[in-house]
């Protein structure tokens, strides 16, 4: 019998287009969020990788309709 989890699972680091996916929104708004410190990220070579355990707690704390 196959488990359902109740969230989809992330990598270590979540890519901006991947972090958009997972809270059903444009890739701006997630640079936005980034930029006012609402989403923690770093900066590898010239890509913006996101912790995923700030994605989780910003959906469960319902800020994303």
């Amino acid at each position: 019998m196959q488990k359902i989890l109740p969230y989809q699972v992330l990598p270590d680091l979540v890519t901006v287009p991947e972090a958009a996916k997972f809270l059903g929104v444009g890739r701006k708004v997630i640079y936005q969020l980034v930029e006012n410190e609402v989403l923690r990220a770093i900066r590898r070579k010239s890509r913006l990788l996101i912790d995923p355990c700030c994605l989780y707690e910003f959906r469960d704390k319902g800020k994303m309709a």
